[in-house]
């Protein structure tokens, strides 16, 4: 129990230090929503197992009607962990550390918010400052788009070449650029 309290404490500090070097970091792999889900899969993993061993052992009255819907719940938030993971994640790192980032995450923005509302500290999302949108980028098919305008979290970019258009949050931004795309 102790062992447990003290993990709690660890993850509790961790989050609320990290959350924005690590918002800004996988801006455009997760974000708070997406992370509370897979913190909810991780969480329900933990708890079905211990609902499982609990009613094997007979330490545990709980239902097979709960147990079965805990189980069903943390299968599609941890099938979405997956599919962030693997339609997000750009490198093997990311892929493996995205359960452990999301629950920081996850955590870390509980933990900001009760600060901010106690102490009232800024919260400081992951949110970049103006600005940060590159003039010329490359598609992953190396047609070159121009920034037509930019508004706080959003540019528009044009390609000459094939006449399209592309759309962009902050939000979707990866170390500057959009995932598959590259600075010009």
């Amino acid at each position: 129990m102790i062992v447990l309290i003290i993990a709690a404490i660890v993850i509790m500090v961790l989050g609320f230090t990290a959350y924005n070097p690590l918002r800004r970091k996988y801006a455009g792999v997760i974000g708070v929503g997406g992370s509370y889900i897979v913190l909810l899969g991780v969480m329900l993993l933990f708890s079905s197992i211990g609902q499982i061993i609990g009613s094997i052992t007979g330490k545990s009255n709980v239902s097979a009607l709960e147990i079965i819907l805990g189980v069903v719940i943390m299968l599609l938030c941890l099938g979405y962990m997956v599919f962030v993971m693997l339609t997000r994640c750009e490198t093997v790192a990311q892929r493996i550390l995205l359960p452990f980032v999301a629950c920081l995450i996850g955590f870390g923005f509980v933990w900001r918010v009760l600060a901010a509302i106690v102490f009232h500290t800024p919260m400081e999302s992951g949110k970049p400052a103006q600005g940060v949108f590159p003039d010329i980028l490359y598609d992953p098919s190396e047609n070159q788009f121009r920034k037509v305008n930019e508004g706080g979290d959003n540019a528009r970019y044009y390609c000459e070449k094939t006449g399209q258009e592309a759309f962009f949050y902050a939000s979707d931004l990866a170390d500057g650029v959009p995932n598959g795309w590259r600075r010009g």
